[in-house]
């Protein structure tokens, strides 16, 4: 009965089975789902899964209903829900799997024997929230946390930050766009209450707007103003400061900053920035990072990044003495905890105001760490009331509402739900392929443990009454008091590093705080599994309150006692609030550290397509770091974690090369992906800054007139190592210099290339895909060619260049190909030392009859730049059908065709494939040509589970003096996987392979370098053989001996 069910039935119609796929129970049946109703902040409008999630999944025949609780403050409405096909009631005990995005407000919420996934704001021992977790385990319910989700697994519980492991399922930077959007209006009240009337008045928070978009046009809206109008001239100029750079919240601030009319400034530039004078257009805005607001203590040393990562307590914010005294809005993104020094203190804040200096009006801490990074929240608000009003004078809050005196501080905790819609969508999306993972593996019956998703099983906090493996330290924590540590009693902060769990001597240190009557909070505990059989060691932060100093001293002595005592925990206390030893070792014999090598420091220019093999590949390798650069956070965050230690950077290269500029200077060497136009700005900061290039483009002139400079510095700028120019050069060079080395004269060469579809998936009358804009392609179809055939030189008009498409047999016949003249061939004469060859030709390859399709779109002036304002496709056809005098669309393409009828009929095929023949309106009303990408970019993608193909052929013909003559051909044919595009792969895994070579020969001399030469071509050739990139070889000898072999490149 079930095999023939209709799942467009009424969810009320199917036949319920028993089951129970969760929880230990038996698999290879199906399961219920339920969404459980939000009830921990009556704001809380946020959804796990969405509507269209729901109909996703009850398409996988293993889900047999979905429940959802009804709730009228939900962001999508019950009806939605049902007509979905889930089934809205009160009652979820029918479920398996019970879903939630926030832990319910009182635990007796939770139904005994269930499984849940939420975020249960338990795995660090949170003490209000462990009255959860013990009803969890007395009521055999099954709890995953979505901050457990992790790619690949969890490394350790505890913080997910610790771990820099990517979360599989989060609110991404929705905090960042909803913070920053509700601190404009209330920095609008502030100028207000000081008899400044702006804008800013006009910006309701993201919670009243409809959605991200009309968010976005409200704030357009205040920007027009600012830009036309000003803001009043007696104002001094608005500076915004931004923490947390390159993280989710910085990303989704500054995505609301940047519609803002504004100057991006250096920390330097802030002193001359306020005092600049009458009407202002625009804001002024700082992003921050570590190095611009800590320092060591009692140092003036350079900022030392990975010295400030492993050692936080050695250094102090100058941020009170460099950026507060002239900001005016501070809007904090960055993460915190009681290892590192705080932003700026109250102390710090109160000696400002008592200076004269009250700039700071306003502090938007997104982070929400209560007497955390900005001492001055001293506690949450809500989305009801999202600000208090602090003085600094006093170092209390005063107020609930905005004053002209002292700062403003929002501190709202669950800002995502600002913007439920979308974090929503955006949350179940990454939600989906995790459940569908967990359903698969509990219906499939596979029963092993190991089968199961690892970033699953490590999600898993508690099953079957008992905490899981990973999570059993957290037994301490349910044995302990559970009140926070009282404000007015003396404090002090222990960290405490070493086998702590399976040693047991995180329990005694703690019965020897309750033993001195002292109360404690856990504020951080990171618990770390053990790595290839090898236990790691975990560290705990307790935060400790005491009647009296005395009391401190005594546990801090005794703990240090059971440190020396327990030698087998191996462990390290430090005192992190600054009293005390700084640091207690327990170690009494003399330890021997070897110096590790320098870490290598590699800067990565652009997130696109190519970059996450070459990350991969470069980020392999320990003691190295792989920064990426890119505009889109989504894609850089990506690409970085194909690294073993990846770090990105969201930013405007293009627009901000004085960060480039410092970013290179702390860099070894520097891998440009980007547009070929910006590798001369950016050569020339590596020129400045003494830092190595790598291209994958072809070298320009630009770059040429860089040589001189780049060799007086010593500076390698190696360009042309990719595919095509790269691999070309290096596979034709390694025939060339060993014909030359024989005493062989080349007198025919010829090298031809393409990217394109599989055979399989070449499915469209074009026969091609694009991954990416095809502009390119279609702006390749109108170069001008150069090459030598016979001797004869041969010119090639760009406007008649798709007509010289011949058919290619030299390799691959079972293809159908045909080849394309590229560009000027007759530039490698000098650079392969061919001089004299009778023939020298390059080439691109595509699908037979591509070039005739094209051709007659070229003819017809679909590649042309020109306005169609307001047509649809079908009227601009007509439009461009009439200008050339035809009165049908047949004869206009047979015309446009040359009386080819196979090329007219395919372009007509074509065409209507791409539904160009009908009602649809240009996309880029003002440019036929850029609309015509945009069909193409549409219609010619690639689809999930299609693989592109990448081939290189070359062909050498050499003459030696004793009448020998040799035929040299060498064929490349690479395809897409599931990891990287052929493509990517080619051009990728080359770029990097150079970049090791640079980075292993500091003594090759400065300039501008191609991979020509056998130092160069010959090691990046044998480091991409063991990638599987191997050209077959073969040479035939005086037409009479014949012999092939394969050569690994």
């Amino acid at each position: 009965m079930l095999a023939t069910f209709s799942r467009h039935h009424s969810p009320l119609s199917r036949r319920i089975i028993s089951k129970r796929l969760f929880s230990g129970s038996s698999s290879g049946h199906t399961v219920t789902l339920a969404i459980q109703r939000e009830s921990y902040d009556v704001w809380e409008r946020r959804t796990p899964l969405c509507p269209n999630h729901v109909a996703t999944l009850l398409d996988n025949p293993a889900v047999e209903r979905i429940l959802v609780q009804p709730s009228s403050s939900r962001i999508f409405s019950n009806v939605e829900f049902e007509m979905a096909g889930a089934t809205v009631q009160e009652d979820l005990s029918a479920a398996d799997l019970i879903l939630g995005v926030k832990r319910p407000l009182q635990p007796k919420e939770l139904h005994p024997d269930k499984s849940y996934m939420m975020f249960s704001h338990v795995i660090k021992g949170q003490p209000e929230n462990m009255s959860l977790l013990q009803h969890v385990l007395d009521n055999n319910i099954e709890l995953f946390d979505y901050e457990c989700i992790v790619e690949g697994g969890m490394q350790s519980t505890g913080s997910c930050k610790e771990r820099k492991l990517k979360r599989l399922v989060a609110f991404g930077k929705f905090a960042g766009r909803a913070g920053m959007t509700d601190a404009l209006n209330p920095l609008g009240r502030r100028l207000l209450a000081l008899g400044f009337s702006t804008p800013f008045l006009h910006c309701p928070p993201a919670h009243m707007q409809r959605d991200w978009t009309a968010l976005q046009d409200t704030v357009r809206s205040i920007s027009e103003w600012i830009r036309v109008d000003g803001l009043p001239s007696e104002m001094e100029p608005v500076v915004f400061c931004m923490t947390g750079e390159g993280g989710n919240v910085h990303s989704g601030v500054m995505e609301v900053f940047d519609i803002l009319p504004h100057e991006v400034v250096s920390v330097s530039d802030l002193p001359d920035v306020v005092q600049q004078t009458g009407s202002q257009h625009l804001v002024y805005g700082v992003s921050v990072r570590a190095e611009d607001v800590f320092r060591k203590r009692g140092s003036d040393a350079p900022f030392d990044r990975d010295h400030y990562m492993q050692h936080p307590q050695a250094y102090e914010s100058i941020f009170h003495t460099n950026i507060a005294p002239y900001a005016n809005v501070l809007v904090n993104g960055m993460y915190w905890d009681l290892r590192y020094p705080r932003l700026i203190t109250k102390d710090q804040m109160q000696q400002l105001y008592m200076d004269g200096n009250k700039r700071l009006m306003l502090v938007a801490d997104i982070s929400c760490d209560v007497n955390g990074s900005v001492e001055m929240l001293e506690r949450t608000t809500n989305i009801d009331s999202p600000y208090f009003q602090y003085d600094p004078i006093v170092k209390t809050e005063v107020s609930g509402s905005i004053s002209s005196d002292g700062v403003t501080v929002m501190g709202v905790d669950i800002l995502p739900t600002e913007l439920p819609r979308e974090s929503s969508i955006y949350f179940g999306g990454k939600l989906l392929p995790v459940l569908e993972k967990l359903i698969d593996y509990k219906v499939s019956g596979e029963g092993s443990s190991e089968r199961v998703p690892p970033e699953l099983t490590n999600a898993c906090i508690a099953t079957g009454g008992s905490l899981t493996r990973g999570f059993q330290h957290l037994e301490s924590f349910l044995k302990r008091p559970s009140g926070r540590v009282p404000p007015s009693e003396s404090k002090a902060t222990l960290w405490l590093e070493g086998h702590l769990f399976d040693s047991g001597l995180i329990n005694h240190a703690l019965d020897v705080i309750e033993q001195n009557d002292c109360t404690f909070e856990i504020v951080e505990c990171q618990v770390r599994r053990k790595q290839d059989g090898i236990a790691r060691k975990s560290n705990v932060i307790v935060r400790i309150a005491s009647p009296d100093d005395s009391s401190i001293v005594r546990i801090e002595n005794q703990v240090s006692s059971l440190i020396d005592i327990m030698q087998n925990a191996d462990c390290t206390m430090k005192r992190l609030d600054g009293g005390g030893a700084d640091t207690i070792d327990t170690k009494q014999h003399s330890t021997f550290v070897k110096e590790l090598p320098k870490e290598e420091k590699i800067l990565v220019l652009g997130s696109g397509l190519v970059s996450k093999s070459l990350v991969e590949y470069l980020g392999r390798k320990d003691r190295r770091q792989v920064t990426v650069a890119g505009a889109i956070e989504e894609e850089a965050r990506s690409v970085s974690q194909a690294a073993r230690n990846g770090r990105y950077v969201t930013m405007d290269v293009q627009n901000d090369m004085r960060r480039v500029k410092e970013m290179i200077g702390e860099s070894d060497v520097v891998v440009s992906l980007l547009p070929a136009s910006m590798h001369p700005d950016v050569a020339d900061a590596c020129i400045d800054e003494a830092t190595d290039l790598v291209t994958a483009s072809y070298e320009s002139e630009a770059m040429r007139n860089l040589n001189e400079r780049a060799k007086a510095e010593g500076v390698r700028l190696l360009n042309e190592v990719g595919l095509d120019p790269g691999l070309d050069h290096m596979s034709a060079l390694r025939i060339i210099d060993d014909i030359h080395s024989r005493g062989g004269i080349v007198k025919k060469f010829t090298s031809v290339c393409g990217g394109l579809p599989s055979p399989e998936a070449a499915d469209n009358p074009l026969m091609y895909k694009f991954s990416w804009s095809p502009m390119g392609v279609l702006s390749a179809c109108k170069n001008d060619a150069v090459y030598r055939s016979n001797n004869d030189v041969i010119e090639v008009d760009g406007n008649y260049l798709l007509r010289e498409a011949a058919p290619f047999t030299d390799a691959w016949p079972a293809l159908r190909l045909e080849c394309l003249p590229n560009r000027n061939s007759l530039l490698y004469e000098d650079k392969y030392g061919i001089h004299g060859a009778e023939d020298i030709f390059r080439g691109t390859l595509r699908y037979s009859g591509f070039s005739g399709i094209m051709s007659v779109f070229q003819a017809m002036g679909l590649l042309e730049a020109v306005d169609a304002s307001g047509m649809t496709w079908s009227e601009a056809i007509d439009s461009l059908q009439r200008k050339a005098g035809f009165a049908s669309l047949g004869d206009f393409l047979f015309f446009c065709a040359e009386g080819n009828q196979e090329s007219a009929l395919r372009a007509a095929e074509c065409l209507q494939f791409l539904n160009m023949d009908g009602g649809v309106r240009l996309s880029c009303p003002d440019n036929l040509v850029a609309s015509f990408c945009e069909v193409l970019k549409s219609k010619c993608r690639y689809e999930h589970n299609e693989r592109d193909m990448c081939l290189m052929h070359t062909s050498v013909h050499a003459v030696f003096g004793d009448a020998v003559e040799e035929t040299h051909h060498s064929s490349l044919q690479i395809f897409g996987d599931s990891h990287h595009s052929a493509m990517s792969k080619t051009v990728g895994y080359t770029a990097a392979a150079a970049t090791d070579v640079l980075l292993a020969d500091k003594a090759r001399l400065g300039g501008l370098l191609l991979p020509i030469s056998k130092d160069l071509y010959v090691p990046i050739l044998d480091a991409l053989s063991t990638e599987g990139i191997c050209f077959k070889e073969a040479v035939k000898v005086s037409d009479t001996n014949y012999s092939q072999r394969t050569a690994p490149i």
